[in-house]
């Protein structure tokens, strides 16, 4: 290789680097790690079940703005995603809100005049007997003066509903007329699960879109996926479970955290392996998102796609990331089943995990 394109390989990286460093999220979402799910009486629930226990989710969501970020945010949306399908979305809070600058009705005024003028001068000759001349002048005005009242325009504020057939939903936040589109925002759901249900995880998808500086069409800004936990109200050992299982993944990502340059050399060992990825010709040899597979992802324990080339400390701590993950979900497959369980497999394999997102 000659010394300008070494050279030029050289400054693509520090480009790369710089852009890297300096590119910050305008927005930081959170989500409470661990949500106590309170028991509903069926009997004050109108919604139609399937015959399953009735569970009350109060999550609280937290945006937080950067202090340096001139554009205008648009647009929160919160999507949550039940994996497993073993928490079907009954009901939801809050509802469709919309709100008007104007206070009560509009009255409307309304005046129309119709105004028709006609002049006419008609002469005419008679021969033997003489001629005649007629003048005349026709007028006809009409006003109309209407007075109604009407709706004020109404804008968006907030819009939910369900997702997944059923099985996640969705909340979009708008601004209002105080254009505050930071801190924290109540939601609730309202999940039928299956009779016996202890504990489970419940996805969380936050998005963030608005206009940056300087630009005139809108995008996302800012996206996070996170897990919450959930176990029901009084339940000692579920909450035992789900308080290891949020130890074990903080303590996954300090690994992971720590053996990131360690990671980052073995997946491209070479300057021939950079240039390469760099270039789209060569694969990294561990994918740059194996942490997100193996949080997000199935449980793979035969380390495929190039992660059984992560340090031992790493491989270690997702190992048992996962068995605390599986004696989480163990305990939402309950006694019981709703009719519209999907038939056949353990929660553990029918999760989604969204992968595919």
């Amino acid at each position: 290789m000659n010394k300008s394109l070494t050279v030029g390989f050289s400054l693509f990286f520090l480009l790369a680097n710089c852009i890297q460093a300096f590119a910050g999220n305008p927005v930081a979402f959170d989500v409470p790690a661990i949500v106590v799910a309170q028991r509903i009486n069926p009997a004050v629930v109108t919604q139609p079940t399937l015959g399953g226990d009735l569970y009350r989710l109060n999550i609280v969501v937290s945006t937080y703005n950067a202090p340096d970020y001139r554009g205008s945010i648009n647009e929160y949306a919160i999507e949550l995603l039940s994996p497993t399908q073993s928490l079907r979305v009954v009901d939801f809070w809050p509802k469709n809100e919309t709100y008007t600058e104007l206070e009560g009705t509009v009255k409307v005024d309304s005046h129309r005049t119709k105004d028709e003028h006609f002049n006419f001068n008609v002469g005419a000759n008679y021969p033997g007997v003489g001629s005649a001349n007629a003048n005349g002048d026709y007028r006809n005005q009409l006003n109309v003066e209407e007075s109604y009242t009407r709706k004020p325009p109404m804008q968006t504020l907030t819009s939910s509903g369900t997702l997944h057939q059923g099985y996640g939903t969705f909340f979009k936040f708008r601004p209002g007329p105080v254009d505050v589109m930071e801190g924290s925002k109540q939601i609730a759901v309202l999940v039928e699960v299956p009779r016996g249900w202890r504990a489970d995880l419940l996805q969380v998808v936050m998005t963030a879109a608005g206009v940056p500086e300087g630009n005139s069409r809108q995008q996302v800004l800012s996206q996070s996926r996170l897990w919450i936990t959930t176990h029901r109200e009084g339940d000692g050992a579920a909450a035992a479970q789900a308080q290891a299982y949020v130890q074990q993944e903080r303590h996954l990502r300090g690994v992971a955290a720590s053996a990131h340059n360690e990671v980052e050399k073995r997946s491209l060992p070479t300057f021939w392996h950079k240039a390469g990825a760099a270039l789209n010709v060569v694969d990294a040899r561990i994918p740059e998102d194996y942490l997100t597979r193996v949080i997000f992802g199935r449980t793979n324990r035969a380390f495929n796609d190039g992660s059984g080339r992560l340090p031992v400390d790493v491989r270690v701590a997702i190992l048992d990331y996962w068995d605390q993950r599986e004696g989480l979900l163990v305990m939402s497959r309950g006694s019981g089943s709703m009719q519209s369980q999907p038939a056949g497999g353990s929660a553990a394999q029918t999760v989604a995990y969204s992968n595919s997102r």
